[in-house]
């Protein structure tokens, strides 16, 4: 993959009022919030009683078992620094002001940044880009974004059971490129799909799959701060997420 390359050109703020910076911020913080208290319960309960297991029946377990209980207390440890990179993105959003400060940026290589950080959690992992051709810059925070791009495949990958291939697919369209993330897994419920990531079906979507929540309600920031979209669709074999930047920025006023 081709090196990182960050900021290489003039910053471009994203201003607006103050008055509705403060309603989403606190709307956003209000959902990450309640992501957060419904994600982390089951990997933090997970954790403290297979180390009480292991801590107080070490004698009478085989060494399939222990090897089990150690396997799983590395998994919902690993879930739970995902978890804490969202928490620093959205952070990172709610600390600056501006919000956002963007560059233009090669997509090429935030992909790339993003493949690499996905590969030290996920060795195993295939997943299939596909890019145009031509080099193709757009304005963004590259580590924003590049968060995006880590939430939606470690999404897909879990969908896919982390065993079939993933697709990334990037387009080219007038005014914007779009991102498509494409799994192998079970189909997206039609009430999700219909509004799939707005406040009202949050929870819904949190029950149908533990751990996404707290991804989503991050995309979600970070999209809307780009002036991007995020949606979801079905297709023959699993789903689709798909995501947008816009081309330029536009500065409101």
């Amino acid at each position: 993959m081709a090196t990182t390359r960050r900021n290489t050109a003039p910053e471009y703020d994203h201003h607006s009022s103050k008055t509705d910076a403060t309603y989403e911020n606190d709307k956003m913080c209000s959902n990450l919030f309640r992501a957060i208290s419904h994600e982390m319960r089951n990997p933090l309960a997970s954790i403290i009683g297979n180390s009480l297991t292991l801590q107080e029946n070490w004698d009478l377990l085989s060494e399939l078992e222990k090897l089990a209980s150690v396997t799983k207390i590395y998994e919902d440890s690993d879930w739970l620094i995902g978890i804490v990179e969202n928490l620093l993105a959205v952070t990172r959003m709610r600390e600056d002001v501006p919000p956002i400060r963007t560059n233009e940026e090669l997509v090429e290589e935030v992909i790339g940044e993003a493949l690499q950080k996905l590969q030290r959690r996920h060795p195993n992992c295939v997943i299939h880009v596909r890019i145009p051709d031509n080099y193709i810059f757009l304005p963004m925070d590259a580590l924003l974004i590049e968060q995006v791009i880590i939430n939606l495949l470690e999404n897909a990958l879990n969908r896919s059971d982390n065993t079939a291939p993933v697709e990334m697919l990037v387009t080219e369209e007038e005014t914007r490129i779009s991102f498509t993330i494409r799994d192998c897994g079970h189909a997206i419920q039609e009430d999700i799909l219909n509004n799939p990531f707005d406040e009202s079906t949050l929870q819904t979507v949190m029950d149908v799959q533990a751990g996404w929540g707290i991804m989503l309600v991050t995309c979600k920031a970070i999209l809307d701060a780009h002036q991007g979209t995020l949606t979801a669709r079905n297709y023959t074999h699993g789903a689709e997420f798909i995501f947008t930047l816009p081309k330029t920025k536009e500065e409101n006023t």
